[in-house]
């Protein structure tokens, strides 16, 4: 069973991760790579900046020697005069700034839009997968916790592609390029500049360890939030008929609240950082100052030596705070991977056969052979079921509530594979078609019409896309729909709120008989379809699922007694068997 908010975040290894985002990746090596290699020489140029203030104060004013990258010999025997080496300094100064601009907006570009076309594609991927996941996982897996992993998680990875990659790249080019750098031209002040950078690297490791742990609660926690919020405003009618509004802001509140500790806990880590960083950056300015100065005043180095370790010990610790900023980006966004592969990872349950093969269309004869099936081990919901089913044939199923009637249907379009046993279509084992193929060769009318936002006309070519307008009407006419939708403003074009909430529950049963019919597939399934329907709507619907079911095998869960002139059989289920069977015909 998955468990969202279980320590299993903390078992998923760095290879499952990978496993699943580096394939998606490889479109966009190219644009990485680039985006990498401009950062690389964005970071040298920064590193370069105060050398052209350090060539004016060493070999224009002061005139002396000094230790230049590239450059020293030729700038020693330069015979052009101090006004045209400042000039040149000057015009470096520029360069730099234009090349730093230049390289920061095309690798700003390329990783925003990789961070752009990933997310597409993983959010896709992600989205395709829930869908195809088993109804046991999607049986016990919040709605609100899947839809943070498609958004909010998603967020955090693009966030950290697009913005994060940059600063974790760059800065840390830039910290190894100023470093290697000072310990060029003196590897003994370099020393004492850097004392407390060590320090500085084990605390953020340390705080990086604890935020990841919080934000990987806070995350968990904004999934069961979001899940409270879809759930009672999805039932926002029985929320506030029942009077439950406090009752359902509390338990929100008691989500909320344990993700606003979970948040301020990665925010107290954070804000110890900073002072930390400041008070080492004070450190090292101070050592610099006084070291430096002893030794210019020695004579061992040149004022822009000790300008130089001053421009780069005063940025030094700005990137090294960055990072420590960065972490909690980082951690989210390793966190939403982790969430994100977790489901990746999950076996779809409902998996096909090597050797499955596609059907085009079936007689419709169904048979339950020795059929046991179970939610949870060593509790059955269905045992030895046998069951045969003639093409064509109407059968009845009835039982008190939880003696197993919609599982027993289930099995049939492999909503769920049976424990024990095998259900067969046209005496082959349902296991041996391709699941796309075997669901094309059935139609559903459940008790909940669920129909979605959109028109009328899409919600009936919902199960049959490419049909025609004349098709789409002749289907609503016979399941006695087009008398209500001609009456609609807009007829069938006429927009649906969402779960169909503007239209009564008779209007939205012979909406989905409409969609069945239109499908028209040999086997249909009927799951209580006129529950709570008043006698005259009960009987218009009746009337269409007649019409719908003709020339159909069909299977009818029902606890009333007007969809039974639907059937040839009637079956009584009870404890998971079935116990009577009589024909039943008017």
């Amino acid at each position: 069973m998955f468990h969202p908010a279980s320590s299993a975040h903390e078992n998923l290894s760095f290879r499952a991760v990978a496993r699943h985002f580096l394939p998606l990746l490889r479109p966009f090596w190219f644009s990485l790579c680039w985006a990498v290699v401009a950062m690389v020489f964005d970071a040298l140029l920064t590193v370069l900046r105060p050398w052209p203030l350090k060539i004016v104060i060493d070999h224009v004013l002061s005139h002396r020697s000094s230790h230049v990258p590239l450059f020293a010999n030729w700038l020693d025997h330069f015979s052009g005069g101090r006004v045209a080496v400042l000039y040149g300094a000057c015009a470096a100064n520029l360069l730099i700034a234009i090349g730093t601009g230049l390289l920061t907006y095309s690798y700003t570009c390329a990783l925003g839009d990789v961070a752009q076309r990933l997310v597409f594609l993983l959010r896709g991927r992600l989205f395709a997968h829930m869908q195809r996941l088993s109804l046991q996982f999607h049986d016990h897996q919040r709605i609100g916790d899947l839809i943070s992993r498609l958004t909010s998680d998603m967020q955090a990875i693009q966030d950290i592609i697009a913005n994060g990659s940059i600063l974790l790249f760059s800065n840390a080019c830039l910290l190894i390029g100023m470093v290697a750098l000072m310990f060029w031209l003196n590897w003994q002040f370099a020393l004492a500049a850097l004392a407390g950078a060590p320090l500085l690297f084990w605390t953020v490791f340390q705080s990086t360890r604890r935020v990841k742990a919080a934000t990987r609660t806070a995350r968990a926690s904004d999934g069961l939030l979001g899940s409270v919020a879809q759930e009672t405003l999805t039932a926002i009618r029985i929320v506030q008929g029942l009077a439950q509004e406090e009752q359902q802001d509390q338990r929100f509140q008691a989500y909320s609240t344990t993700s606003l500790h979970a948040y301020l806990e990665t925010v107290r880590y954070q804000a110890r950082v900073a002072p930390l960083v400041d008070l080492l950056a004070a450190v090292g300015l101070v050592i610099v100052m006084w070291y430096g100065t002893t030794r210019v005043l020695e004579g061992s180095v040149t004022t822009g030596d000790m300008l130089i370790f001053f421009a780069y010990v005063t940025n030094l610790y700005s990137p090294m705070k960055a990072l420590a900023r960065l972490s909690d980006a980082l951690n989210k966004a390793s966190v939403g991977a982790e969430r994100i592969t977790e489901v990746l990872c999950i076996d779809q349950g409902i998996s096909e056969r090597n050797d499955a093969r596609a059907v085009s269309r079936v007689g419709g004869s169904i048979e339950f052979r020795d059929v046991s099936f179970w939610y949870e081990q060593g509790r059955p919901v269905l045992s030895h079921v046998n069951l045969q089913i003639a093409p064509g044939e109407k059968i009845a199923v009835m039982g008190a509530t939880g003696e197993g009637k919609s599982t027993l249907v289930s099995l049939i379009p492999r909503l769920y594979d049976p424990g024990e046993g095998s259900v067969l279509i046209d005496g082959e084992d349902i296991r041996t078609y391709t699941v796309q193929s075997l669901r094309d060769q059935i139609s559903l009318v459940l008790q909940d019409a669920l129909l979605f936002r959109g028109t009328i006309y899409d919600n009936i070519a919902f199960g049959r896309t490419d049909a025609s307008d004349e098709e789409i009407i002749a289907a609503a006419r016979t399941a006695n729909a087009d008398e209500f939708i001609q009456r609609l403003p807009d007829g069938y074009h006429t927009m649906i709120a969402e779960r169909g909430v503007t239209l009564s529950g008779g209007q939205k049963q012979r909406i989905a008989i409409a969609r069945a019919i239109l499908r028209d597939a040999p086997i249909l399934i009927l799951d209580e379809p006129t529950t709570g329907l008043d006698a005259a709507t009960e009987q218009k619907v009746v009337e269409a699922l007649e019409r719908a079911a003709a020339r159909r095998t069909t299977i009818t869960i029902t606890h009333g007694l007007a969809p039974l002139r639907l059937a040839d059989r009637v079956l009584l289920l009870k404890g998971g068997r079935i116990v009577e069977e009589r024909s039943f015909q008017t």
